[in-house]
C-alpha cells in the first residue's frame, strides 16, 4: 500500500467495527464481546500506525514485515465487515417481505445458530491474530502521541519543562494524559511518576499535600506547616527525573502558579510537568514549550458519530439521510465534542423528525438529562464561556 494508505484503510475499518458493535444482529453475547475486544485492540494499533509507517520509510525491514502481516489481517477484517453487511441486508429484506414471513419464521431459528457459530469463530480467530500482531509490535516501541515523543527527548536545556494540554471539556484531555502517563516507554524513562487532580480550587498547601501523597503513597500528617511540607516535597523529588501530571487546572493567577512551580524545579534534567486545562490563559502562564491543543471532530466525523449513536441498527441507517439537514445543525452546536455528540445521539435514538428539531433547539437541556456524568464535564466549560459564546449552544 502507498504511504499513509494503510493508516487511512485502518481508520475506515475502525469506523465499521465501531458501528458493528452497536448493531442488533441477534448475535450471542460472546460474539459481540469478541467484536468489542477486536475494536479496542484495533483502535490501539491504528493509533501507532503513523509511527510504524514512518519507521518503515527509514528502511526498517522488521517493521516492513510486521506491517505486511497487519495488512493481510486488515483485508480479512474488511471481508468480515462485508459479510456482516450482507447478512444485515438479507434480514432487512426478510423483515419487509410479507410473502416470505412464514418461511422466515420456519428457517430463522435453524439458520441463526449455524451463522452465529460460523461468524463467532471467524471473529475470534481474527481477534487472536490481531492480539499477536499487537504483541509483536511492542518491541518496536511505536507511539501515537507527540506528547510522548516530547517527554522522551534527550536534548533539554531546563531541568523541569512544562507542556499544557488545552481544549474544551469533553475532548479527552484527561484521557490523553492518562495514556501518556501509562505509556510503557514513559514508565521506563522517569524515576518518579505523579498524578494530581487540581480542579477549580487552586490552594498551594493542598496541592503540595497531594503531590507528596502521590510520591510517597501516604498522606502527610495533618496540620503540618507549609515549610515542613515544602521540605518533604523537595526531599522526594529533588534530583529525580520525574513526570508530574496536574489534571484540570483552572487557576489563571500567574503569582499562584509561580509559587507552586518554584517548589518543583529541583527535579533532575529531563523532568516534565503536564498540565491539562480548558483555559488558554492557564496554558500561557505555565508553558515552557508550545501547548498541545486538542481539536474537536470535523463536521463529517461529528455527523458520523451522531449517526452511529442515533441509528444503532443498520436497518435504520437509510433513515439517516432524511435527518441529515437537522443533524448537521445539531453537529454545529456540539462543536466537535465527542462527549456531547454521544449524549445527544443517544437522546435521538428512534426519535421522530419533530423530536430532532426539538432537541436541536435546546441542546444543553437534553445533555443534562443524561446520567453518565457528561453534564458536569461540559457545564464547567459552558459556565466559563463569555455570554456571546454561550449563545452558540442555545
Amino acid at each position: 500500500m502507498a504511504e499513509g494508505v494503510l493508516f487511512n484503510f485502518a481508520g475506515k475499518l475502525l469506523v465499521g467495527l465501531a458501528s458493528l458493535a452497536h448493531q442488533e444482529l441477534g448475535l450471542p453475547w460472546g460474539v459481540k464481546e469478541e467484536i468489542t475486544k477486536l475494536k479496542d485492540t484495533f483502535s490501539l494499533i491504528k493509533g501507532v500506525l503513523r509511527d510504524a509507517e514512518e519507521q518503515q520509510r527509514n528502511n526498517n525491514h522488521e517493521v516492513t514485515v510486521w506491517l505486511g502481516q497487519l495488512k493481510d489481517l486488515l483485508y480479512d477484517v474488511d471481508d468480515l465487515l462485508d459479510d456482516f453487511s450482507t447478512e444485515a441486508l438479507r434480514r432487512k429484506i426478510m423483515r419487509g417481505n410479507e410473502m416470505v414471513k412464514k418461511v422466515r419464521v420456519f428457517f430463522s431459528k435453524s439458520n441463526q445458530l449455524p451463522y452465529s457459530l460460523k461468524i463467532g469463530y471467524r471473529v475470534k480467530a481474527i481477534r487472536e491474530r490481531l492480539d499477536k500482531i499487537a504483541a509483536d509490535g511492542t518491541k518496536f516501541h511505536f507511539t501515537d502521541s507527540p506528547i510522548v515523543k516530547l517527554l522522551l527527548q534527550s536534548k533539554l536545556e531546563e531541568n523541569v519543562s512544562i507542556v499544557p494540554v488545552i481544549g474544551i471539556g469533553g475532548l479527552g484531555k484527561t484521557t490523553l494524559a492518562k495514556m501518556v502517563f501509562n505509556d510503557k516507554n514513559v514508565g521506563e524513562h522517569f524515576q518518579l511518576k505523579l498524578w494530581v487532580c487540581v480542579s477549580e480550587k487552586f490552594e498551594l498547601k493542598l496541592i503540595v499535600e497531594k503531590i507528596i501523597e502521590a510520591a510517597t503513597g501516604s498522606k502527610p500528617e495533618r496540620d503540618l506547616q507549609m515549610e515542613t511540607l515544602q521540605n518533604i516535597l523537595r526531599g522526594n523529588i529533588n534530583g529525580k527525573k520525574y513526570l508530574l501530571v496536574l489534571d484540570d487546572v483552572w487557576n489563571e493567577v500567574r503569582e499562584k502558579w509561580l509559587n507552586l512551580r518554584n517548589l518543583l524545579l529541583g527535579g533532575a534534567r529531563g523532568s516534565w510537568i503536564v498540565i491539562t486545562t480548558r483555559s488558554g490563559l492557564v496554558a500561557e502562564i505555565t508553558s515552557t514549550v508550545l501547548p498541545h491543543e486538542l481539536e474537536g471532530l470535523s463536521k463529517s466525523q461529528s455527523w458520523s458519530l451522531l449517526k452511529q449513536m442515533a441509528f444503532k441498527e443498520q436497518s435504520h441507517e437509510s433513515n439517516a439521510s432524511h435527518f441529515e439537514a437537522i443533524g448537521m445543525e445539531i453537529v454545529e452546536k456540539c462543536k466537535g465534542v465527542p462527549l456531547a455528540l454521544r449524549a445527544i445521539g443517544s437522546v435521538l435514538f428512534k426519535r421522530t423528525e419533530a423530536e430532532w428539531v426539538k432537541v436541536k433547539n435546546n441542546i444543553v437541556k437534553y445533555i443534562t438529562q443524561q446520567e453518565s456524568g457528561i453534564m458536569p464535564v461540559l457545564k464547567l466549560s459552558y459556565d466559563h464561556l463569555p455570554p456571546h459564546l454561550r449563545q452558540c449552544f442555545a
